[in-house]
């Protein structure tokens, strides 16, 4: 009886163990669905993929399909942790999570989805850099190549010219990671040292012959202060470089971060008081690039709307580009949740196996590719 006794009690105590550990760990039964945490689709290419992302969703729930996607959009990275707050807080566990950050500030909100084991896919503002918990638990992580973004605007730099030496004049997005990483691919692909791998498959390497050394690199790029991702900034630090310049003294190469930049450079030039510093402009600077697929300036290009009779705008004998990553792949993200919790393997779109990553390489956009693609969903601007 004694023996019986301390066993009947022994069982008793790893019951109420095993109680505590389903409580602890969270005991909630799964549902069947699915939240994507993303911007306000008020604008740019953060509220273009919010767009992208509402019609994706709208598809799926009218495709009569196990699952049902719910859209959260938030305005701040404070609104976003209380949506997802009260989405753990329901009776039922969410079938995934597909998220775009709003910000780093939501990282230890998005690692209490980790701990739930909910099934999680990160979009464009990655944490798992920053977070082992997320790593490991994370389906997929899925952002632009910044690094090949860097790398496609030197590329096409030295297909219009570019040569070793030549002086180049950059313009910062800010201190991040993905201005870092611009800049990074943007070096790199000047040295060889890395290629541009563009969003036909295609990898592109500079030519031994044009390769930069390393002091070319040191001595030929001016960098200037970083600009916030502001149109405003990009005016004043270039008129502050372009001030006094003369032609043998302006760079041919400008390369700026954001198509923000290259509107804010193209607004101050069409000022009246600007006339000089135009015309220096348009019959000196070979390139400016900027980045991310802004509809103002593929109006510039396409020579409509705003553009049309503007000859200020049009900046004639200047090729402008921008290396842009879709808005749309907001939509990839979703539909890869979709398929892995329908069973099917998302590991074969890892770019970076050992990261759990895939890098959505840039098409190029200039005046060509815009007259050849402008039609194409994949290629649409944002205002």
């Amino acid at each position: 009886m004694k023996n019986t006794g301390r066993v009947l009690f022994a069982m008793l105590i790893l019951l109420v163990l095993a109680a505590g550990n389903i409580w602890a760990t969270g005991s909630q039964q799964a549902g069947n669905t699915v939240y994507v945490f993303g911007p306000t689709p008020d604008h740019g290419w953060t509220g273009s993929a919010a767009r992208f992302a509402e019609e994706k969703i709208a598809q799926l729930n009218g495709s009569g399909g196990k699952y049902t996607y719910v859209f959260r959009a938030a305005g701040s990275p404070d609104a976003q942790i209380q949506q997802i707050e009260a989405m753990l807080a329901e009776s039922k566990k969410p079938a995934g999570v597909v998220i775009q950050a709003s910000d780093n500030m939501v990282q230890a909100a998005v690692e209490r989805i980790a701990q739930a084991n909910i099934p999680l896919i990160l979009f464009d503002r990655l944490l798992d850099g920053t977070s082992p918990l997320i790593r490991e638990k994370m389906l997929i992580a899925m952002s632009a190549d910044n690094y090949a973004i860097g790398a496609g605007a030197a590329y096409y730099m030295v297909e219009k010219g570019l040569t070793p030496g030549e002086a180049i004049w950059e313009l910062p997005g800010d201190n991040s990671a993905v201005s870092v990483e611009r800049a990074t691919g943007f070096r790199e692909f000047l040295t060889g040292t890395r290629p541009f791998n563009d969003d036909q498959g295609q990898s592109h390497t500079i030519a031994a012959n044009k390769r930069w050394t390393d002091a070319q690199i040191r001595s030929a790029i001016t960098s200037s202060q970083v600009a916030n991702w502001s149109r405003d900034n990009a005016k004043t630090y270039f008129e502050s470089y372009i001030t006094g310049k003369t032609p043998q003294t302006m760079a041919k190469w400008l390369w700026t971060m954001d198509d923000e930049f290259v509107m804010g450079i193209l607004e101050l030039l069409q000022t009246p008081a600007k006339a000089a510093e135009n015309a220096l402009f348009e019959s000196t600077v070979k390139v400016i690039t900027g980045c991310g697929g802004l509809t103002a300036l593929y109006d510039v290009m396409g020579r409509t709307k705003a553009a049309a009779g503007n000859q200020l705008y049009q900046a004639d004998g200047v090729a402008i580009m921008s290396p842009t990553c879709r808005p749309g792949f907001f939509v990839d993200a979703i539909q890869m949740m979709e398929d892995a919790l329908n069973g099917k393997d998302i590991s074969v779109h890892y770019t970076d196996k050992a990261a759990k990553r895939f890098h959505e390489p840039p098409h190029l956009v200039d005046t060509a590719s815009w007259a050849a693609n402008k039609n194409n969903p994949s290629w649409r601007g944002f205002d």
